[in-house]
Parts: C-alpha cells; sequence; structure tokens
C-alpha cells in the first residue's frame, strides 16, 4: 500500500490515482456530534496484509457524501508528523463505496491501526474505573499516572487543528505491558469542517475560542493552553510545511479550503508561541 507523507513537487494528484475498489466494506454509522446533520461512516479492514481504521466524511441518504472530514484527517495526520505530535500514519484515497445499496466515488482515509498486540480501553472507561474519586479530574488523573505532557501536547495538537471533538473515546489507554496513551485519533471534526461552500469560508473567525467537546481539561481550546506548566518540544511550522500538507491535493477540495487551513495554523502556530508552551 503506498503512503503519502512525503510530498515532492512532483507528485501525482490523489484525485488522479486509481480508485480503491471498498464496495465490499461494511460501515458503521457514527452520528454527526457537530452542528450539521449527517453521519460519519467508519470501518475496520485488512487490506494488503495491514490493519486499517477506514473513515468517509459527512454522508446522508438524500445528499451522499457533503462533508470533507476525511480530507482534514489526512491534513491533521500530516501536520503531526511534521511538527513532531503523536498521530497515527495514514493516508488519502479515491475510493469507491456501497452505502445503503447505491455505489458512491468517495475519499477515505486510512489510519494504519496501532493496536497491534496491545488491549485497549477508551480514556473516560479507564477514568471512570480508575480515578480516586469523583473529585479527582481527568487532567489529574493523568498527572498522577506521568501523562501530562502527552496530554499537553494534545492540547496544542488540538488548539492548532481547531479540534471540536476530542470527547472521551477519542483518546484510549493502551495495555501492552505498561500502559500508555494512544496516538491523537480521530481528528476530522477540525479546521473549518463545518463549512461545506468555499465562498463562506471568509465568515470563520480564525482567534475565536468556540466551545467544543473536550473530556479532559476545559471545553475551550485557548483556555487549555493555560493549564501547560511545562516547555514542550515540538518542530517549528515552516512556509516549506505547506507544499508538504497541500501539495498533491489539488482537486480534493477548492483552493480556497488549503489557503484557509493555512492560515488557521500559522495564526494558531505563533499564538501558541505567545504562551511560551514551545
Amino acid at each position: 500500500m503506498d503512503g503519502d507523507s512525503m510530498i515532492s513537487p512532483e507528485a501525482e494528484p490523489i484525485s488522479r490515482r486509481r480508485s480503491w475498489d471498498l464496495r465490499g466494506v461494511s460501515w458503521s454509522k457514527i452520528a454527526n456530534s457537530g452542528a450539521s446533520d449527517g453521519v460519519y461512516l467508519k470501518a475496520n479492514e485488512r487490506i494488503d496484509d495491514a490493519d486499517y481504521y477506514l473513515k468517509l466524511s459527512n454522508y446522508d441518504s438524500y445528499r451522499g457524501f457533503f462533508g470533507h472530514e476525511s480530507v482534514n484527517e489526512l491534513i491533521a495526520s500530516r501536520l503531526g508528523k511534521l511538527l513532531g505530535f503523536p498521530v497515527p500514519d495514514g493516508f488519502l484515497r479515491k475510493s469507491v463505496v456501497m452505502v445503503e445499496g447505491i455505489e458512491y466515488e468517495a475519499y477515505v482515509f486510512a489510519a494504519l491501526s496501532y493496536k497491534a498486540g496491545s488491549s485497549r480501553t477508551s480514556f473516560e472507561e479507564y477514568y471512570k474505573s480508575y480515578r480516586l474519586s469523583e473529585a479527582e479530574s481527568p487532567l489529574a488523573l493523568c498527572a498522577r499516572h506521568g501523562w501530562a505532557e502527552k496530554i499537553y501536547m494534545m492540547f496544542v495538537f488540538d488548539y492548532l487543528i481547531i479540534n471540536r471533538d476530542r470527547h472521551g473515546a477519542n483518546l484510549e489507554v493502551l495495555k501492552n505491558g505498561a500502559k500508555e496513551l494512544s496516538p491523537f485519533f480521530d481528528n476530522g471534526l477540525s479546521f473549518v469542517c463545518a463549512y461545506t461552500q468555499a465562498d463562506r469560508l471568509n465568515e470563520f473567525d480564525i482567534l475565536v475560542d468556540r466551545p467544543v467537546n473536550n473530556f479532559i481539561g476545559e471545553r475551550f481550546l485557548e483556555r487549555n493552553l493555560s493549564y501547560i506548566d511545562t516547555g514542550l518540544t515540538f518542530n517549528e511550522l515552516k512556509n516549506e510545511h505547506r507544499l508538504a500538507l497541500f501539495g498533491d491535493l489539488a482537486g480534493v477540495l477548492d483552493d480556497a479550503y488549503f489557503d484557509k487551513i493555512w492560515e488557521i495554523l500559522t495564526t494558531r502556530w505563533n499564538n501558541v508561541k505567545k504562551f511560551r508552551v514551545v
């Protein structure tokens, strides 16, 4: 299976690559917890001797696929790799899928499974089972387990991508001998995910601290940065990263989306530095 984490100027656009035939995949429907209607289709599938977690964008039965969350997943994964955040390896592939008896061509994000050999529990379930008392917060439990720095990294990552959906099941506790936190997965409800029309993107205010569906810390992304009490080390966001993030995505979305996402990242990265956490 071909990955695409390193993009050259000569890379063939994803929109022109051969489609994946996923018509035999059975998709689970996850209700959209965001502002728009629809569902997200997800599946665990073994392909070419590797286990993948597959995600499609927002869907309903009368519009078909109308969101771009699978593309956000790819951009978030690439950003994490570039800057040094723990994210799953993944790639985007144009695919033929069958949903409710109808055949569609859509973009699927395929994340390589990080769970081989590990038992896993959602963070919310782990917290309910292992907190010292109801007075111990999820963040305090993480500090007690030695996980505070990784949670702080998650706060920064979610702030950069404007992740609306880090609920208690979008982080896991893995056990393979020692216990550790999972990579940061399920990043599709991010950036400008609520905007399905490019001509409305200018309405989006990049720095507004909107309420989000967090389980750890506050329900506001910028407020969570104030909890960080130690210096964190990341790679610097650089101008050349724009090519690495979007270089092969021509034709997948209107270029206005990539312009807006890059504006989000550069503006928020500069704001993170003002908090002196990097």
